[in-house]
């Protein structure tokens, strides 16, 4: 085996394993946000919004900023985790199954495109409103972001790859023969699970566990078989 060759087996190893990686670190940013936030219920939460809720919501942020600082850390890490996780996928099913494997790719660019919005415009913007002196003027631009249609639209990519795409990379991996229908069945019940019941501190870890665990089998195979 030559250099290159060994250097580009130890690539593909790396950015498979971001595929684990990715949704772990996804799940601690998530668990610590929620903390941070006094938000998260056992079995799923439903936000209100309102300038009740808002105010609430950055009183809770100061008080932890710390924390929430390390939630978005967290966040950040994972969003670029995400990168060479989209690329691990397109590239073990690419040639097996192509039309699938562009579906997953899709879904992927939405994903951490969308990473990257939400990282400014929550994390980064909460902790932007919290350091204003004037919090009633924070709640109001919390509001007027909320109602924003732009932003919303922005936004919705975010949605899309999250929700997305891990049950797409789920069964183009099986289509692509990577790993076993009940690996896939494992990755589309915690998609599932976060569809309907959304974060909370049952709902995330289940989730993430889910997908490691769904597509941790795809490690065993090589590249395009």
């Amino acid at each position: 085996m030559t250099a290159t060759s060994t250097l580009s087996t130890r690539r593909r190893s790396v950015a498979a394993g971001c595929m684990l990686l990715a949704p772990l670190i996804l799940a601690a940013a998530d668990l610590a946000r929620m903390t941070a936030e006094h938000a998260g219920s056992e079995t799923g939460i439903i936000g209100e919004s309102g300038a009740e809720q808002s105010a609430s919501l950055l009183a809770a942020i100061e008080a932890n900023l710390g924390l929430y600082q390390v939630a978005s850390w967290l966040a950040l890490a994972a969003a670029i985790l995400a990168i060479p996780a989209v690329a691990a996928v397109r590239e073990r099913t690419r040639e097996r199954v192509p039309g699938w494997s562009m579906v997953a790719l899709v879904t992927g660019i939405c994903l951490v495109t969308g990473h990257f919005v939400h990282l400014m415009g929550y994390f980064a913007w909460n902790q932007i409103l919290v350091a204003l002196p004037d919090r009633d003027a924070a709640v109001a631009l919390t509001l007027l972001t909320e109602q924003n249609l732009f932003g919303l639209v922005v936004f919705l990519p975010y949605l899309i790859g999250q929700l997305l795409f891990w049950p797409a990379a789920g069964f183009t991996l099986w289509r692509a023969g990577a790993i076993p229908l009940w690996a896939f069945a494992l990755v589309a019940v915690g998609a599932a699970v976060m569809l309907v019941l959304g974060s909370s501190f049952v709902t995330t870890p289940l989730w993430a566990l889910t997908v490691v665990a769904g597509l941790a089998p795809s490690l065993k195979q090589s590249p395009g078989r």
